[in-house]
């Protein structure tokens, strides 16, 4: 018997092969979203886990089933439970894929007890661990050798001052330990959900560290590598389960939002196989197998590439490497369920990807820099090559959702009448709101 999705145009599949899971937590709808449409686009039946009600995933054409888990990534049993229904009603275990860090540590903390009842898109759980926890990717660096910069561990106070000193040269990056580690109530949100931080001061880290100091520090200190936004490059690849590494794509992010410390806005797949050559030789150094995505700044001066994390897992932005040629979560989901290698693409480049929210929001700051002006940014909306994050002409769904909502907390904020003064919300509250998905979306 054989089972249809929706579209005609889709692929025929057995009615009982292995869906694919896609994981959505708050705060990061773009791996999400992407992940939904490689898949569904070679006819996968895709189910989405959203710890919110409306990720914009839920509303792509190519999402076949939704399922509410709330806050799963804070209460992961919840995420287990969903996860054995789904084995029950389908029969198959599903191919899961994380795409975000909460998400993936969430899955981490729950694989020991789902056993074979699903099938993650993982590297060895293990070394997966190590990489997402920052002190222990700095280990592993050392051992094997890899081109990290210097890195340093915080753990109290007293090694402040001996950074002040001169162990690690200003301007440096901080970033937590693990990814959630600053999300804390009297944490500046900026600090809070920051990814790393720049930091030009001994004052600044003084001030950075006294804030974490009540919440265990958590702290890497790394030295900065200089050059400006457009050094910053990304690699995405799939290695198959006998080493052999079966796809490689390689991206330039040309802005960031946050500018100069955040994720790529705007970015551009090129070829460049020397770097290909190195994020192979580092997952080959460190026996990785599946999907990972290594960032990566190139040292303006010496042209060196040094590497600044391994992501055990799909990529932001990895529809750009779909729209080249090379589909990593197809790959990973038929290796998952045993079926051939598919044949391979032609493979593109010139391409550049664009998220229209968060570019926007980053080019007023790179523009009252003086880094940008008006009409380069609008060259980039009329550019042609463009992937569009939001709306792809094939898949409006999330866009038109996501105005939907801007138009509904714009009536509501109108209506909602002034707080006075005396009520103002505490520093609790003002945290509270920005980790709530319906904030973080104004």
């Amino acid at each position: 018997m054989l089972h249809r999705l929706d579209r005609s145009s889709r692929p025929v599949l057995p009615a009982r092969q292995a869906p694919a899971v896609v994981l959505a937590c708050a705060g990061a709808p773009e791996g999400d979203l992407n992940a939904v449409r490689s898949l569904g686009e070679r006819g996968i039946k895709v189910i989405v886990i959203g710890e919110y009600a409306q990720p914009p995933s839920r509303h792509s054409r190519h999402c076949t089933e939704f399922r509410h888990v709330p806050d799963f990534t804070r209460h992961p049993k919840r995420l287990a439970s969903a996860l054995r229904e789904i084995e029950a009603e389908h029969g198959a275990a599903p191919v899961v894929f994380p795409t975000a860090d909460p998400d993936l540590q969430a899955l981490l903390e729950v694989l020991p007890g789902l056993g074979e009842r699903i099938r993650p898109a993982l590297a060895a759980p293990d070394l997966v661990a190590q990489l997402v926890d920052k002190a222990r990717f700095d280990e592993l660096a050392r051992q094997q050798d890899l081109p990290v910069p210097r890195t340093l561990r915080i753990e109290r106070m007293a090694q402040i001052e001996d950074i002040v000193a001169g162990a690690i040269d200003f301007p440096m990056i901080v970033k937590p330990a693990q990814p959630v580690a600053w999300q804390h109530p009297g944490v500046e949100p900026a600090v809070a959900r920051a990814k790393a931080v720049v930091v030009e001061t001994p004052e600044r880290l003084r001030e950075i560290a006294r804030m974490l100091a009540p919440h265990g520090f958590h702290i890497i200190a790394q030295d900065y590598v200089p050059g400006g936004d457009s050094e910053h490059f990304t690699v995405d690849v799939y290695i198959g389960p006998d080493g052999a590494v079966r796809a490689s794509s390689c991206g330039r992010k040309l802005r960031h939002d946050p500018p100069h410390i955040g994720s790529g806005s705007y970015c551009e797949n090129l070829r460049l196989p020397e770097l290909e050559m190195l994020a192979a030789e580092v997952l080959t150094r460190i026996g990785y197998r599946g999907v990972a995505n290594l960032d990566f700044k190139r040292h303006e001066l010496t042209g060196e590439y040094k590497l600044l994390e391994i992501n055990p897992r799909l990529s932001q932005w990895h529809i750009l490497t779909t729209r080249c040629g090379m589909n990593l979560p197809e790959m990973a989901w038929r290796d998952a369920c045993g079926l051939p290698v598919a044949a391979p693409s032609k493979r593109r480049t010139g391409l550049r990807y664009l998220n229209e929210k968060c570019d926007f929001r980053a080019a007023r700051q790179y523009v009252r820099e003086g880094e940008l002006s008006w009409s380069r940014y609008l060259g980039t909306l009329l550019r042609p090559g463009t992937v569009r994050q939001l709306a792809p002409m094939d898949d409006l769904g999330p866009a038109l959702h996501l105005t939907r909502d801007w138009f509904a907390q714009k009536l509501v904020r109108r209506a909602r009448p002034a707080r006075p003064a005396a009520s103002r919300p505490s520093m609790q509250t003002i945290f509270e709101e920005a980790e709530d998905p319906a904030f973080k979306g104004r």
